[in-house]
C-alpha cells in the first residue's frame, strides 16, 4: 500500500476538523428549536363552587298588561221618588271625587289610598241603597204573611169538620201577627223618615254659622254698593263685583236651605201619612178578625175547589216569595258593596300591588257606575318578549324557567318562566325563521317598568351545586382520563388525575381529585421568545409524562416526553 504523504495527511486533518464543526452547528441549531418549541407557561385559575348551566340566550323588552280599577258598585236607586227634587238631581245618583292621592308612574300596594269621596255625595248614594233594601224588605215580609195565611185557610177547606174553632184561633192569630207586622213595617219606614229629617235638620244647623256670615257680608256689601258714588269707577267696579258675588252665593244658599226645608216638610207629611197608617191599622184589629171568620166560611163552602185553589195560590205566592227574596238579597250585596268601596271615610282603596299607569279622573270629577278609576299594571303583569330562531325553538316549552338579566341591573338576576309561543307561520319574505316566545316575569318586579331591554337565558340544563375549574385546565390523556396541572412541594408542575362532569361549554364539573378554593394551572404551548415576553409567567420545560400524546380538553393538542409516573 503506498504511504501517505505529509501534505495529504494535513488535508484529511483540516477536511476531518471542518466536518466536525458542520455537525456540531447542526446539532446546536437543531437543539434550539426542539427546546423553543418544547417551552410552556402556566396560568393559575381556582376551583370554584356553584351551578353550571346551559342554555340559549335571547334579548327582548318588557311588556306590561294594563288592568283598570272601576266603580264597580250600583249606585242609582231604583225609585225615582226617592231622589232629591231639587235642581242638581245628579248629585244624588253620582259619587263626587274630593281629593286624589296618587299620581302616573306610582308604585301601589293592596289597601293604599287611591282618591277621596266627598260626604255628601257618599251620604246621598249610600241613603237611596238604604231606601231600597227597607222597600225589599217590607216587599219579602208582606208576602210570606200572605202565603203563611193562604197555608193556614187552606189548611182549614181541608179538614172544616174537625178543626173549626182550632182554625178560627189559628186565623186570628195570623191576622193579628199581620197586622203586627204590617204595623211594625210602617214603623221601620218612620224610623227611616226620621233619620232623614234629622240628617236634613243637622245639615241646616251646621251651616248655620257659615249661612250667617255669608249674610253679613252680603248685606255689608250690598250697603257699601248703594251708597257708593258710581261715578268713582276705580272703586265701584271692585265693589259691584264683590256686592253680585256675594249676592249670587247667599241667593244660592238661601235657595238651598230653602229646598232643604221644604224637604223636611215633604218627609214631616209623609212620616205623618204612614204614622196615619199605624193608627189606622191598630184601629182596624177587630175588623179584620172578622174579615178572616168570614175569609174562614167562605172556604167550607168552597170545599170542592179548595185543593185546586190551594195548589196554585200556594205555587204563585212561592214564586213571589223566590224572586222578592232573591231581590232583598241584591239590595243587600249593592249596599255591602257600597260600603266595601267607600268605606267609612269615604276614601277608595288600590285593589292589587302594581305600577299606575294612568290616573283617570280629577279632583271635582264625578264618579258613576263602572266609571274607571285608574289603569294600572299588577307584580303580575310584567312579561318580556323575545324572538327565538327555528335552531333553538325545539328546546323551549311552555313553564320552562328561565333567567333574565335586564340592561339596567346588570349585577342581578330575575327569574320567570315561558308563558307563550307563537307558532303562526311565518312570512315567506323572512330571510330567517323566528318564534315570538312572550316570557312572564316572577317575584319582585317593583323595579321594573315598560320597555326595559334585557337578555333571557333559557336553561336547557343545569347541575346541583358543584365544584368546578375553567375548561382550559382539562387535560385528556390517551389513557381516556382526565388531569390537571398543579404545583408540588418543589414550586414544579404536575399532572394530577381528576373526575369530571357536567360541563356548561366553559367551565367543567369536578367530581373528584379537587377542592372548592385549590389552585391549578393552564398550560400553553409558546416559543422561548414568546414565553419571555409574557407578564407575570415564568417558562418552564414540558414537565416528563408517561401517557404519551396527550390533549387540552378540547383544545390544541399538547405532546409529553414519556417518563412522567403521575
Amino acid at each position: 500500500m503506498m504511504k501517505m504523504t505529509r501534505k495529504k495527511k494535513r488535508i484529511l486533518l483540516v477536511l476531518a476538523a471542518l466536518c466536525v464543526a458542520i455537525c456540531g452547528a447542526v446539532y446546536t441549531l437543531t437543539t434550539r428549536d426542539d427546546t423553543e418549541e418544547e417551552k410552556y407557561i402556566y396560568k393559575e385559575t381556582p376551583v370554584e363552587h356553584g351551578v353550571l348551566m346551559q342554555g340559549i340566550q335571547e334579548s327582548g323588552s318588557v311588556t306590561l298588561t294594563y288592568k283598570s280599577q272601576k266603580c264597580e258598585v250600583e249606585i242609582n236607586a231604583d225609585d225615582d221618588s226617592k231622589k232629591s227634587s231639587s235642581d242638581d238631581d245628579d248629585e244624588d245618583k253620582t259619587l263626587k271625587v274630593e281629593k286624589i292621592f296618587v299620581t302616573q308612574g306610582q308604585r301601589i300596594k293592596k289597601g293604599d289610598q287611591l282618591m277621596k269621596l266627598t260626604s255628601q255625595s257618599v251620604h246621598s248614594i249610600r241613603r237611596n241603597i238604604r231606601a231600597d233594601k227597607a222597600d225589599a224588605e217590607l216587599s219579602v215580609t208582606n208576602l210570606e204573611n200572605e202565603l203563611a195565611t193562604l197555608r193556614v185557610t187552606a189548611k182549614g177547606q181541608y179538614d172544616t169538620d174537625v178543626q173549626d174553632g182550632t182554625y178560627a184561633q189559628a186565623q186570628y192569630d195570623i191576622d193579628v201577627n199581620q197586622v203586627t207586622l204590617e204595623i211594625s213595617a210602617l214603623q221601620d219606614s218612620v224610623a227611616v223618615l226620621a233619620d232623614e229629617i234629622k240628617s236634613i235638620e243637622r245639615e241646616l244647623e251646621d251651616g248655620w254659622e257659615d249661612y250667617q256670615d255669608l249674610k253679613e257680608d252680603f248685606e255689608k256689601y250690598e250697603r257699601r254698593y248703594y251708597n257708593w258714588d258710581p261715578e268713582n269707577l276705580y272703586d265701584y267696579i271692585p265693589l259691584r263685583e264683590n256686592y253680585i258675588s256675594y249676592r249670587d252665593k247667599y241667593t244660592k244658599e238661601t235657595r238651598s236651605r230653602a229646598d232643604k226645608r221644604k224637604e223636611i216638610e215633604r218627609k214631616q207629611q209623609e212620616l205623618a201619612k204612614k204614622q196615619a197608617d199605624i193608627d189606622r191599622l191598630i184601629g182596624q184589629t177587630d175588623r179584620k178578625l172578622l174579615d178572616a171568620k168570614q175569609t174562614f166560611d167562605a172556604a167550607n163552602l168552597a170545599g170542592s175547589m179548595a185543593s185546586d185553589v190551594y195548589a196554585y195560590s200556594i205555587k204563585s205566592l212561592e214564586e213571589k216569595i223566590k224572586k222578592a227574596r232573591e231581590t232583598l238579597e241584591e239590595k243587600e250585596e249593592i249596599l255591602t258593596d257600597f260600603d266595601n268601596f267607600v268605606g267609612d271615610d269615604g276614601i277608595v282603596y288600590a285593589e292589587a300591588d302594581g305600577m299606575i299607569l294612568e290616573v283617570l279622573l280629577l279632583e271635582g270629577d264625578t264618579v258613576k257606575e263602572n266609571t274607571p278609576l285608574i289603569n294600572y299594571t299588577d307584580d303580575e303583569s310584567f312579561s318580556l318578549s323575545v324572538d327565538v330562531s327555528e335552531e333553538d325553538i325545539a328546546g323551549v316549552k311552555v313553564g320552562d324557567s328561565v333567567s333574565v338579566v335586564f340592561t339596567a341591573y346588570p349585577d342581578e338576576t330575575f327569574h320567570g318562566n315561558v308563558k307563550a309561543i307563537k307558532t303562526t307561520e311565518p312570512s315567506s319574505d323572512m330571510a330567517t325563521v323566528s318564534f315570538p316566545v312572550t316570557i312572564s316575569i316572577e317575584g319582585d318586579t317593583s323595579k321594573l317598568y315598560g320597555g326595559m331591554s334585557g337578555n333571557v337565558t333559557f336553561i336547557t340544563d343545569k347541575s346541583e351545586e358543584v365544584d368546578y375549574v375553567s375548561r382550559k385546565a382539562i387535560v385528556k390523556g390517551d389513557d381516556k382520563k382526565t388531569y390537571v396541572y398543579i404545583k408540588n412541594e418543589n414550586g414544579d408542575m404536575e399532572l394530577i388525575p381528576v373526575e369530571t362532569g357536567f360541563t356548561d361549554g366553559v367551565n367543567v364539573q369536578i367530581v373528584s381529585g379537587l377542592s372548592k378554593g385549590d389552585t391549578v394551572y393552564i398550560a400553553s404551548k409558546v416559543s422561548e421568545s414568546e414565553a419571555s415576553l409574557k407578564d407575570g409567567e415564568t417558562p418552564n420545560d414540558a414537565p416528563d409524562v408517561n401517557l404519551g400524546d396527550m390533549k387540552e380538553f378540547g383544545n390544541e393538542e399538547i405532546n409529553f416526553s414519556k417518563n412522567f409516573a403521575p
